[in-house]
């Protein structure tokens, strides 16, 4: 009798990840026009710090660090609220048990 070779359920995943053009979530942050459209994503104006970094006009804001999805060309997806997305050279920050961090995938 032939046996037959078994399959690794996990190798078959892992190719049609690679070939669906699924990537790494990166670390992003997203851009907002006005605080009070970054409190919406964020629910905490903490959260929401005024752009210093030049790439924006100083009336706009920076949503906290995340990690989002990305376009097929891999610029980063922007949230519901936000006008635009940067990849971030900031750390993200995790929330744990009873913390009021919020964690989310970004894009849909």
């Amino acid at each position: 009798m032939r046996q037959r070779r078994k399959r690794s359920a996990a190798i078959t995943l892992l190719l049609a990840g690679t070939i669906s053009g699924c990537s790494d979530p990166v670390p992003q942050q997203d851009v907002y026009r006005s605080s009070a459209d970054c409190q919406r994503d964020w629910g905490d104006p903490q959260q929401c710090q005024p752009v210093r970094d030049g790439r924006y006009a100083p009336s706009y804001y920076y949503g906290p660090s995340y990690y989002g999805s990305t376009y097929h060309d891999g610029r980063p997806r922007p949230s519901n609220n936000a006008m635009d997305a940067v990849r971030s050279s900031q750390p993200v920050s995790r929330g744990g048990f009873g913390s009021t961090a919020r964690s989310f995938f970004a894009g849909s």
